[in-house]
């Protein structure tokens, strides 16, 4: 495989921890999913770390106000749609994106005139390179952790997180289905799961611990400190126990069907994206297309946004810091 470019990531090694830094932190860490883009990248650096004898465990944690605000939206605008004017409205969104690495996993494969060349296959972002990965990981997590940032945090073996931390998936309120990687009922439990996969709503940091989404919290002026004592205490037990302690656990969870989950969870979610319904993916990208980004979110959150308390707090909080 092509080796790419860390333009988004900051690499750092200090045997026997490896540090993963996203340092996007002007787009709040939003990670852009074009080729060689911040998803591949995030790929890239758990394999370097996995492949490293000296890096017996990392750390992920994010650049500037917070830990990852979910995919970047930017690219989205209305200049994405003008080579697409006489293609049908599905097949659009599909020529939009079938360069992005992560288009692989359900969009199309093929010829796409070919309606049997699509593909429901479970779109495992970040699964194989860090839920898989024998070299255990730590997410630090504060401020936001949404969309993307979340799937990439519940990727990790450890979540440690300040209390400012706030955790949601807000594509559901334009239109996605949720992706079981992104909110796991493995982890979570029934109730919970199914109040922020029906809501989109935002939870605090308290109310993730209580739901199994992070491991501990920890003060915000003491979570670096606290993680690197966590990643050498990791580093000193031999990397093979760790290795096969992590490969057992998992074995565990994969018998309680969490694969057959994912597939029949993620042939779900291609459905909704794909639909056609009001409010749906598609139609909020024609919205997109016609307004632009902006525009598009903005009539997207007058017809099915919510008022959120826990993400106006943090919206304010970050406010006043930067004010100050």
């Amino acid at each position: 495989m092509e080796r790419i470019e860390y333009t988004d990531l900051i690499l750092k090694k200090k045997p026997p921890i490896g540090y993963i830094t996203i340092n996007r932190p002007e787009k709040r860490n939003a990670l852009t999913t074009f080729k060689g883009g911040t998803v591949q990248q995030l790929g890239q650096a758990a394999l370097d770390m996995r492949d490293d004898p000296e890096i017996r465990v990392f750390i992920v944690k994010g650049a500037g106000d917070c830990f990852c605000a979910g995919f970047d939206l930017g690219r989205y605008d209305e200049a994405m749609w003008k080579e697409q004017k006489d293609l049908p409205e599905v097949v659009k969104w599909v020529e939009a994106v079938k360069d992005e690495p992560w288009a692989r996993y359900g969009r199309v494969r093929g010829d796409l005139s070919n309606p049997e060349g699509g593909s429901l296959a479970p779109p495992d972002l970040f699964f194989e390179e860090y839920w898989n990965n024998p070299t255990p990981s730590i997410a630090m997590v504060h401020s936001y952790c949404l969309g993307a940032g979340l799937w990439l945090a519940n990727s990790c073996d450890i979540v440690y997180a300040a209390p400012n931390a706030v955790f949601a998936y807000p594509p559901i309120r334009y239109g996605a289905s949720v992706v079981l990687s992104i909110l796991p009922p493995w982890l979570m439990g029934r109730r919970m799961n199914l109040w922020m996969a029906l809501t989109g709503q935002y939870i605090t940091a308290e109310e993730a611990l209580n739901s199994n989404l992070i491991t501990k919290l920890i003060p915000e002026d003491k979570l670096e400190e606290e993680a690197i004592k966590l990643a050498t205490s990791i580093a000193r037990v031999p990397p093979a126990t760790n290795m096969f302690s992590k490969r057992a656990i998992n074995n565990y969870f994969e018998g309680l069907g969490i694969q057959q989950a994912k597939r029949l969870g993620s042939a779900f979610v291609r459905i909704t994206e794909n639909s056609m319904v009001p409010g749906h993916y598609m139609d909020f990208f024609d919205k997109v297309r016609k307004h632009g980004l902006r525009e598009g979110l903005r009539l997207q959150r007058e017809n099915y946004g919510t008022t959120d308390s826990v993400m106006e707090q943090e919206m304010n909080r970050l406010k006043a810091k930067k004010e100050s």
